[in-house]
């Protein structure tokens, strides 16, 4: 079992994709993150919501979001939301699209990176 620290703005946009999957219909497994990560989901969202735009910000990028005891399975299902996320960015890079950041581009890659090495680490 591993630690994993995101930062919010990373959980935000992983949690957002499960809901956004949810919402279309699609079969949330059991066992998925989101039925054990949800509660914190919906409290930061709540938190965000009441916070004016530079506070939102401050908390997005410099708060961090910890969750002890991941298991490889939970470590790989988050690795598949980056890695729709970041194809997500690159497609916004590709089209010229104004939102397209490299920057973005390379944290998600980093995190990515993190994923893969605790994978590694655990066996």
């Amino acid at each position: 079992m591993e630690t994993l620290i995101f930062s919010v703005h990373e959980f935000m946009i992983m949690m957002g994709i499960l809901r956004e999957q949810k919402n279309e219909g699609k079969d949330i497994p059991k066992d998925s993150i989101w039925n054990t990560w949800q509660p914190r989901y919906q409290e930061l969202d709540r938190d965000l919501e009441k916070l004016d735009m530079m506070r939102r910000a401050d908390m997005l990028f410099d708060g961090k979001v910890t969750f002890h005891d991941v298991s490889n399975d939970m470590i790989r299902e988050v690795m598949s939301l980056v890695d729709i996320h970041l194809k997500f960015e690159q497609n916004l890079i590709e089209e010229g699209d104004l939102d397209g950041d490299p920057d973005e581009v390379e944290i998600w890659r980093m995190l990515r990176l993190r994923l893969e090495t605790s994978l590694e680490q655990a066996g």
